[in-house]
């Protein structure tokens, strides 16, 4: 039976076990349920921006439903460890399809290694419509066959393994930190050491008679080979396969959004990608001045090598101000910080540690929203940073009246404060300069 329960979470009772789910959307739509990998509960995949940018997408296409696997989350803990919690899953999973009054829901699984989505879809043909499987493995052995090339327990692996299967997004500040709260919130560490041995056997995770329209994802540079994945679609007789680029396994990281295209295209028919991110943060554009000349004066291999130390030493600055470097310029950066006080300390260091090299650059900062898409960003504030830069000389740091007034507080400094057209933007622009020395900055 299944009842509200705060927040948008209803139960449903399994033989005694409660299993806690959401539905996002309406009935204007596709009916889909996403099911999960590891023991990432809902309420932890909720907090982070490129889970809930994944399921945003998923969202768009209809009505979509979450869940907690029984043993993990809000859902209830095992009470019998005598029958293979796969088969427990799976009929979690069918007692939620049920619960929510889906018709013939869209299964989307990234469970990689427990086969939840096709033990069901084998099970209960009656019940599913279409299963979409992003990098599927053919066997739950093949996460203990990685595991001992490691040399490690499921337990001990767990950084070697969440750097594998995260390569994008596990030296981004705060993402290994969240990692390990969701698996603490997530399941208990006893608890979750008697889950991987139970799941990591030689089972087939494809069952012989699985045959409802089904594709099979595959990010072809993920830590799970070509060969694995394309075995499980040859295994499905109606199984389309399409390789993206990536190297995560997991559509928590990385470049999601041509999953969400392919996924919309299998469901709907018509492709869309989800809407890019707003968001606010301090944009930062430099340059390096007078780059032709000295070009010219080192020739093309050395200056090669100039700006190779060069984007290697920004990207070191950028990164430790828990800023981002969205692209280099040839000769300059474009950066994204997440705040005035980290890009103007970031724009000092950057000036400081060039000056070994002769090199000066010059810098622009605005404070702003952008739109951002994976690993790029768009909208006006970048325009502004970047024309706020090229009214900048040597040495120079100008910052835009929202970064000044931003810095309040501080002691940030200014002077040179001036009226200034930007080529491009419109109206006319109160643009100060960043004292030197900005090693005030506290």
């Amino acid at each position: 039976m299944a009842g509200a329960v705060g927040d948008g979470v209803h139960y449903v009772d399994v033989d005694g076990v409660s299993v806690a789910f959401r539905v996002l959307g309406d009935r204007s739509g596709e009916d889909l349920v996403m099911i999960s990998g590891s023991f990432l509960p809902v309420e932890a995949l909720l907090e982070d921006r490129v889970a809930t940018r994944f399921i945003n997408g998923l969202g768009a296409l209809g009505r979509l439903v979450l869940y907690d696997r029984r043993g993990v989350g809000l859902s209830d803990p095992f009470v019998d460890w005598s029958r293979s919690p796969l088969d427990q899953w799976a009929e979690d999973l069918i007692a939620v399809i049920d619960a929510a009054d889906l018709e013939q829901p869209t299964l989307v699984a990234w469970d990689a290694f427990f086969g939840t989505a096709r033990l069901v879809a084998s099970r209960r043909p009656d019940l599913v419509g279409r299963l979409v499987l992003v990098n599927p493995l053919p066997f739950a052995s093949s996460l203990r066959d990685w595991l001992q090339e490691t040399g490690r327990d499921g337990v001990d692996a767990a950084p070697d393994l969440e750097a594998a299967a995260f390569p994008s997004r596990i030296d981004e500040p705060g993402f290994r930190d969240w990692l390990d709260r969701s698996g603490r919130t997530g399941v208990s560490p006893g608890v979750a050491a008697r889950l991987w041995e139970a799941i990591t056997t030689e089972r087939d995770l494809t069952p012989p008679d699985l045959a409802c329209p089904t594709l099979v994802l595959h990010r072809r540079d993920c830590m799970w080979p070509a060969a694995s994945i394309t075995h499980v679609a040859n295994a499905i007789p109606n199984a389309e396969l399409v390789q993206v680029d990536g190297i995560d396994s997991a559509p928590i990281s990385g470049n999601i959004d041509p999953l969400i295209v392919e996924i919309g295209r299998f469901v709907t028919g018509a492709p869309k990608a989800p809407p890019p991110e707003r968001v606010s943060v301090a944009v930062l554009f430099t340059d390096l001045v007078a780059s032709t000349d000295r070009a010219v004066d080192d020739g093309d291999h050395q200056w090669r090598s100039v700006l190779d130390r060069h984007d290697s030493l920004v990207h070191s600055c950028v990164e430790q101000a828990g800023g981002h470097v969205i692209k280099f310029t040839g000769d300059g950066a474009l950066a994204v910080m997440p705040s005035t006080y980290s890009a103007a300390v970031t724009a000092h260091s950057i000036k400081q540690r060039l000056t070994p090299l002769g090199l000066e650059i010059r810098a622009g900062i605005h404070l702003g929203d952008v739109d951002r898409r994976n690993d790029d960003i768009s909208g006006i504030a970048v325009n502004i940073a970047a024309r706020i830069m090229a009214e900048a000389h040597a040495a120079e740091v100008l910052v835009s009246d929202s970064a000044r007034i931003a810095l309040i507080g501080t002691n940030a400094t200014f002077d040179d404060t001036r009226t200034a057209a930007l080529k491009g933007v419109p109206g006319e622009w109160l643009i100060h300069r960043l004292r030197e020395p900005p090693d005030t900055i506290r």
